[in-house]
């Protein structure tokens, strides 16, 4: 999130459309990462997205609501805000948040690799998105860590790509470690539970089953018989949560794929194709020039370094 883009004061949340953001920097690249240090002047309107972000306040106050749910942002707040969430943030007149915010893929990590922290994909996790971390030598880790990942994403050092995977994964273990221990008794009680488990929920495990297999043959009456659901409901729950249709929320996943694959790779386009689940060459061409408004050739060209010299 950017101070200058969305953020323009406070509105009523029941007057504004939520936006919907489908970008950030190196979104397509070979590490579809991105962090930067944030100052919050009056906050960031209700958006969503389809992938990760997380923040730690470093200085001022505020709040952030996320799907609904209030909650104070003050120095110690972690947030790790799920994709297809509804959030914003809001800070206090005269005590500007200042933060790390952090983007990132759900494809950073292999099918193989369980996220810390990453419960939503469960209909059983009731963990709450938030955090404040009190404890001064536990803000002392988090702030250490954290300026780590920073350098490192904003240096130029061999193996940089390995070592800020790493210090993520491990900002994700301290925030999901710490989060567990400050769980209160009665969020994991029965009650609570049944009282959680919306319909909404379990669609979650079928948009992990199409962000890890997206190159085999999906369609929807096959993943509806697959998870337990009605072809016409997983079509409705489908459409709530993510706010796409099924076809379209499919292509989306497998061009960000073959983006990535056409910027760090030399695979020919058509091996691209294929490994990005399309089975027809002109349909995966087709799609691309939708969704891009150019041709995956013309993409990988305009992402890749000019020759020294070139103007």
């Amino acid at each position: 999130m950017d101070d200058c883009s969305l953020a323009r004061g406070v509105h009523d949340p029941m007057s504004v459309v939520p936006k919907y953001l489908t970008h950030y920097p190196n979104m397509d690249s070979e590490l579809p990462f991105h962090l930067k240090v944030n100052r919050l002047l009056h906050g960031f309107e209700s958006h969503r997205h389809d992938y990760l972000e997380f923040s730690y306040v470093i200085a001022g106050h505020g709040y952030e609501t996320i799907n609904g749910v209030r909650h104070i942002m003050q120095p110690g707040t972690f947030t790790l805000v799920m994709p297809y969430q509804f959030h914003e943030i809001q800070s206090e007149p005269g005590t500007p948040l200042t933060l790390y915010n952090c983007n990132f893929g759900i494809h950073l990590y292999s099918p193989s690799e369980p996220l810390p922290g990453i419960d939503w994909l469960s209909a059983e996790a009731q963990l709450p998105p938030f955090m404040q971390v009190d404890d001064p030598d536990e803000q002392h880790r988090f702030q250490t860590v954290l300026e780590e990942l920073y350098e490192e994403y904003t240096g130029t050092a061999p193996w940089r790509h390995s070592l800020i995977k790493a210090k993520l994964t491990e900002v994700l273990v301290r925030f999901d470690r710490l989060r567990r221990s400050l769980q209160q008794p009665d969020i994991t009680a029965p009650s609570a539970i049944q009282d959680r488990r919306k319909p909404r929920d379990s669609v979650w495990k079928v948009i992990q089953f199409i962000h890890t297999n997206y190159r085999e043959d999906l369609t929807l009456s096959g993943l509806a018989e697959r998870f337990g659901f009605s072809v016409p409901y997983l079509s409705e729950l489908f459409k709530k949560a993510v706010g796409q249709n099924f076809v379209t929320f499919v292509h989306d996943v497998r061009i960000r794929q073959a983006c990535g694959l056409l910027i760090s790779t030399e695979m020919s386009v058509l091996d691209i194709a294929l490994e990005s689940g399309y089975g027809s060459y002109n349909t995966f061409a087709r799609i691309f020039r939708e969704s891009k408004g150019m041709t995956p050739a013309a993409y990988r060209k305009s992402h890749w370094p000019q020759p020294s010299g070139a103007e």
